[in-house]
């Protein structure tokens, strides 16, 4: 990992401004965790000021973090300070009505919105839908399959991240899959308008996706006044009336909260199950660790880094005094790896028992849809895994931009082949060797296999007490030790 060291005799302060610019480019960091790192060694709460403009803390630490997000003297940002960094947020309707969403709103008013939508998205209600999101993998997975049928790499985000999350939001909605599907492309292409400094070109982009968001919400809200249905969407409708605004901000808001996150969660998650093997045999061969791997992805790679609030009056964090009006980023993505949270942060570890991070945020603000993101990934994974365990990057992926609140892939290219060119194939059964013939087959000692299968060099399923190997990850394997031999 790249280590972050400062020049010499320069100032804490300098150094937090030169970090803080270097976090807002609107160029997507391939790994920012060191320099969080380094804002951690800076403090719990590094202040950041420019002349003319509001001041700004960075808050670093997990329990500095969780304490700022569920602080009663805390709340979302105000038009006021959306004014400073997106003028023309009113002249956007995709801003303007998430912007005015409950997500940005406090008191009476964010409590009688959460607790309309509360009932839909609580654990009872998530736990009801377990078989139909797990049915919605299979076809998914048969999708991806026939895409490698060439023997190119595929696009993860494309062909499962996106339009997985996008359907099971949607059907918690009420939208019809192929909807759904487009809106969720629409959506994560409008990601830049909740980020702190995009280019122009990014946000005129992301103003150009959310203007279909908004006119697929409105022409849903008005197919339900036509004709009303047993679903989330009709249920807003009868309860806000002819506050037709308040309404598609809302729908918006849940859309974009219900999808963003678990999308981004396939794709990072995956590129650790990649980057770490031996966590994805671990996975693959038990599959009852699909919860905690959740929590240890979530953990690693928080989909959303940074959750922006505003100091409603006068606080102190950590001994550091901070006025009202001042900007606070609560850096999740710092405090999941805080070494007092949780011992060696940066490895991904898939049996670490769960850190109760902060990923969903906290307090007042909580995420609604915490219970459905993690019954998706957990339902996901173990099945994706099982499905490929011959899966390998293909390329470098492409992180969305500028990445600094809201991280993930904008494309992530895998093969399902195999190093020796064979390809598994799921829909007949597949052929296992025991190791002791994988051993007589390469002409290595037993325990050479071993090794290689406890690195996540070598798939392997755990039957009983003992392991089976693929026999096409055998036979790769052994064209390779023959492509060496030759070297």
């Amino acid at each position: 990992m790249t280590t972050l060291t400062s020049p010499a005799g320069v100032s804490s302060s300098t150094e937090a401004k030169r970090l803080f610019l270097r976090m807002v480019r609107p160029h997507a960091e391939e790994s920012p965790y060191p320099l969080y790192a380094r804002l951690r060694e800076l403090g719990p709460v590094v202040p950041v000021h420019f002349a003319g403009a509001p001041p700004r803390y960075l808050i670093t630490t997990f329990a500095e973090c969780a304490a700022m997000l569920r602080h009663d003297a805390v709340g979302p940002l105000s038009e006021d300070h959306f004014d400073e960094t997106y003028p023309t947020w009113r002249q956007q309707v995709f801003a303007h009505g998430l912007l005015r969403s409950m997500a940005f709103r406090n008191g009476a008013d964010h409590r009688f919105d959460r607790a309309m939508l509360a009932r839909h998205f609580s654990p009872r209600r998530t736990a009801a839908r377990r078989e139909e999101i797990a049915k919605l993998i299979p076809p998914l997975l048969d999708q991806l399959e026939r895409r490698a049928t060439s023997g190119g790499p595929v696009d993860v985000e494309r062909e499962l991240a996106v339009p997985y999350s996008a359907m099971i939001i949607g059907r918690v909605m009420g939208i019809p899959d192929v909807q759904a599907v487009r809106i969720g492309w629409a959506t994560r292409q409008s990601g830049p308008t909740l980020e702190l400094a995009p280019s122009p070109a990014q946000r005129q982009r992301a103003a150009e996706a959310g203007e279909q968001v908004w006119h697929e919400m409105s022409t849903l809200a008005a197919e339900r006044r036509l004709r009303p249905r047993d679903d989330l969407i009709t249920d807003l409708l009868s309860q806000y009336g002819p506050d037709q605004e308040r309404l598609i901000s809302n729908l918006m808001l849940l859309f974009s909260a219900g999808f963003d996150s678990p999308a981004s969660v396939v794709g990072l998650g995956l590129r650790l199950f990649l980057d770490n093997p031996h966590q994805a045999r671990l996975l693959r061969d038990n599959p009852e660790l699909a919860d905690t791997a959740i929590e240890e992805i979530l953990r690693c790679e928080p989909p959303v880094q940074v959750m922006f609030r505003v100091a409603i009056r006068e606080i102190t964090l950590a001994g550091v005094t901070i006025p009202p009006g001042s900007i606070l980023l609560g850096l999740v993505a710092s405090a999941s790896r805080d070494p007092a949270l949780v011992a060696d942060p940066d490895r991904f570890d898939v049996t670490r028992p769960p850190s109760g991070g902060l990923s969903f945020g906290g307090g007042a603000h909580y995420c609604l849809g915490a219970h459905l993101a993690r019954l998706s990934g957990s339902l996901l994974f173990p099945r994706l895994l099982r499905r490929f365990p011959l899966m390998q990057p293909a390329g470098v992926g492409t992180y969305r931009a500028p990445g600094l609140a809201l991280r993930g892939f904008e494309r992530l290219p895998v093969s399902l082949l195999s190093s020796g060119g064979l390809r598994h194939e799921p829909r007949r059964p597949m052929n296992l060797l025991t190791v002791t013939e994988v051993a007589a087959m390469l002409r290595v000692s037993k325990m050479t296999i071993y090794r290689l299968v406890h690195a996540g060099r070598l798939p392997s399923f755990r039957v009983g007490q003992s392991y089976r190997i693929p026999a096409e990850a055998a036979a790769a394997l052994f064209g390779v030790l023959m492509e060496n031999q030759a070297g």
